[in-house]
């Protein structure tokens, strides 16, 4: 059963994937990733308390101290990852972003040794540097396509994936302390996530003014099936660890996730597949099956 959410997370994350490159194109500031991602938690908000409403009605949800710890964590976590990917998309090659956002695996299979003893054998441990490998050569690959990676283009792509592998595993924390439903885990991820956006905007700023209303109006269909297929994927995924441990999880999902990626690049993005871009994901692909 743990499979089977797994295959439609993937597919959910992949069509998020898709509009989000669309929406890159319109986003240039950090302030209007802030906005296009507020809208997306809060629509994602309205959802999850449907869900729960329905699962259990609104008397009826239980938030214990674990599910807010662990969706406060979920909530930071994403508002990061959203607002990195949205951004670092736009400066490197759509497989560059997936094969950074795979290494986000890394940190949860660590947090997974540190926190529940799931071991990392020797094998392993060869598959992390084989993936560090596949990085650096998809990094490349990415050079060649939408120029040299600036600096903060590398930052972009190192808080994506760090922020990925920890929202991750704070989906398995809260499976595995909570006795809240996962339903209650996406209303708190979002609801928080969407608060920190909302901060993060208000801010005032006299070097980034945009027409909000504008940038709403052109954005606000694939923000809607962002938020949907954002909620799908996040639900799935946290249901997916109740029956699955994070070595059989995260590789497979990170593995099924680059194919789906890599289809997507050449024949919607028209992204070359070259023989770099291809050792890349071949080597990508090793260091998963020894990962798991």
């Amino acid at each position: 059963m743990g499979y089977i959410f797994l295959t439609i997370a993937l597919f959910a994350g992949a069509t998020k994937g898709y509009m989000g490159k669309k929406v890159s194109g319109l986003i240039v500031t950090p302030r209007q990733s802030y906005f296009v991602n507020m809208i997306r938690m809060a629509i994602c908000v309205v959802i999850s308390t449907a869900i729960l409403a329905i699962q259990s009605g609104i008397n009826g949800i239980v938030i214990d101290k674990p599910a807010l710890i662990y969706g406060l964590m979920a909530g930071i976590t994403l508002s990061t990852f959203t607002v990195t990917w949205l951004l670092a998309v736009k400066y490197g090659a759509y497989m560059l972003i997936s094969v950074a956002q795979t290494f986000g695996m890394v940190v949860t299979l660590v947090c997974s040794l540190a926190v529940f003893r799931e071991p990392i054998s020797t094998k392993q441990m060869i598959g992390i540097v084989i993936l560090i490998a596949a990085v650096l050569i998809m990094a490349s690959y990415s050079s060649i396509l939408k120029g040299k990676l600036s600096l903060r283009a590398i930052i972009l792509l190192v808080l994506c994936g760090l922020s990925n592998g920890l929202h991750d595993f704070s989906q398995k924390l809260f499976t595995s302390f909570s006795a809240s439903e996962v339903s209650t885990l996406n209303l708190l991820t979002y609801a928080i996530s969407a608060a920190v956006l909302g901060v993060l905007f208000l801010i005032p700023s006299k070097t980034d003014k945009f027409d909000a209303k504008g940038l709403l109006k052109t954005t606000l269909v694939s923000v809607l099936i962002m938020s949907v297929c954002l909620f799908l994927n996040s639900y799935l995924m946290a249901l997916s660890t109740k029956h699955l441990t994070a070595t059989q999880l995260y590789p497979v999902s990170r593995a099924g996730g680059m194919i789906i990626a890599a289809l997507m690049s050449r024949i919607c993005f028209k992204e070359k597949i070259t023989v770099r871009c291809i050792i890349g994901l071949v080597l990508s692909f090793i260091a998963i099956m020894l990962l798991k």
